[in-house]
């Protein structure tokens, strides 16, 4: 993995204003041609950096529907097959898992039946309980800026230098600095699951 530099922070900048941009118009802000900033896209992605690009809309302008934040507690034995299911409701914007075990969804619905809602797709026999908090206002902060971003070790907190060590772990990508970080990582990521489903 090579360090990001100011070139890389300025093309991911200008792919979070507006991530249809054309390669050419990157290439004209940059100071580089067309294939030069496909190329460094391509290795952002390889990296983990960037990973994927998408539609951001508020569907709660479409039609009337209500903002929800919906905290659900699964079985220790369910987390994964609810997060799963969580992510095909119809009105999904996000879905977290949380080293709690809890998976939050933040979604926009219609009417006002939450567990019918939820009824669709998740088995509730699996979820112990839920929260529902209705949304008034959110806010997403997408800006960029090269003074505060670098790539930091998922455990430690420290900046990466020199390469890193990059693991998949359920399929998250995450990075390290060194192989004792992610060892460390995964110990104790391995302990909270056991203790979880133990429970």
């Amino acid at each position: 993995m090579r360090d990001l530099d100011d070139t890389d922070l300025e093309i991911l900048s200008l792919l979070t204003e507006d991530a249809r941009r054309p390669y050419n118009e990157i290439a004209d802000h940059v100071g580089l041609t067309p294939p030069a900033v496909s190329d460094r896209i391509s290795r952002l992605e390889e990296q983990g950096v960037i990973q994927g690009f998408t539609v951001d809309i508020d569907r709660s302008t479409l039609r009337q529907e209500t903002a929800v934040l919906v905290d659900l507690h699964p079985k220790p034995d369910a987390v994964a097959d609810v997060y799963d299911a969580a992510t095909t409701l119809d009105g999904v914007d996000h879905v977290f898992e949380g080293m709690d075990g809890h998976v939050l969804v933040h979604a926009a619905i219609s009417g006002d039946n939450v567990r019918s809602w939820l009824a669709t797709e998740l088995d509730l026999s699996r979820v112990l309980e839920y929260d529902v908090t209705p949304l008034t206002r959110s806010n997403r902060r997408l800006a960029l800026s090269a003074a505060g971003f670098s790539l930091d070790c998922v455990l430690c907190g420290k900046e990466i230098m020199d390469g890193g060590v990059t693991t998949t772990i359920d399929g998250e990508r995450k990075t390290f600095c060194c192989h004792s970080c992610e060892g460390q990582y995964v110990e104790e990521y391995e302990a909270r699951r056991g203790a979880l489903e133990s429970e």
